[in-house]
């Protein structure tokens, strides 16, 4: 009987020493929850811009515009990620046109790059002034079209054939930006270039864009 009371009052501690490590293990649980939820409501700084600028395809020789729209999220005092959606259309070839007018199509190239990336700010002021160099991979969704010279033993007598391309393609895409205050403390001003490159060959496309940016959220 002795043994058997002495055995019940051993499982009875053990039972109530178990219980309260279940409880102390389940409000450390929800504490750490609930301070986890309160970091996670501490969002970072939100940022919209919009841009356009002018661009030069380096492969075919042609110059374009460019339209940008970048949403940009703070991970730190001088890092963020930002992804950007940018439309490019050429206008015009900085080539002589030697081809006949009507007998091929125009040289042309245009195309949608959707790019996300690292920035890093290289120069912070306290005037606001600031110089982020920003790299990270961009898929191209367009194409181009011109016409060459194949014939290259004889330029007096050219032959010229016209190239059609489609491209679904990732790249590299490496920016360099400026960065100042406005009036508006909730509105800056940037100034970026850009260049995209693949297929070992950079710069193909280089974007010099204007952009306006907006401050969204809390920091």
């Amino acid at each position: 009987m002795k043994g058997n009371c002495f055995r019940c009052l051993k499982l009875n501690l053990i039972n109530t020493f178990i219980m309260k490590t279940n409880r102390l293990l389940l409000i450390t649980f929800l504490l750490s929850l609930l301070s986890a939820s309160s970091f996670a409501q501490v969002r970072p700084k939100l940022q919209y811009a919009v841009g356009a600028g002018a661009s030069y395809d380096g492969n075919i020789g042609l110059w374009g515009v460019n339209f940008s729209n970048e949403l940009n999220v703070s991970l730190g005092k001088r890092t963020s990620f930002s992804t950007n959606l940018t439309f490019y259309q050429s206008l015009g070839s900085t080539r002589s046109q030697t081809l006949p007018q009507g007998e091929y199509g125009k040289d042309q190239s245009s195309g949608i790059f959707i790019t996300p990336a690292l920035k890093y700010d290289i120069i912070q002021r306290e005037s606001g002034f600031k110089l982020a160099l920003a790299m990270g991979p961009s898929l191209q969704l367009g194409g181009d079209a011109y016409a060459t010279n194949i014939n290259f033993s004889n330029q007096n007598e050219p032959n010229f054939v016209y190239f059609g391309n489609k491209y679904q393609r990732v790249g590299l895409m490496t920016e360099l930006e400026a960065e100042w205050k406005s009036k508006n403390p909730n509105i800056k001003n940037a100034v970026s270039i850009t260049a995209f490159g693949t297929h070992y060959y950079i710069p193909w496309y280089i974007n010099l864009t204007y952009k306006v940016r907006f401050n969204l959220g809390k920091k």
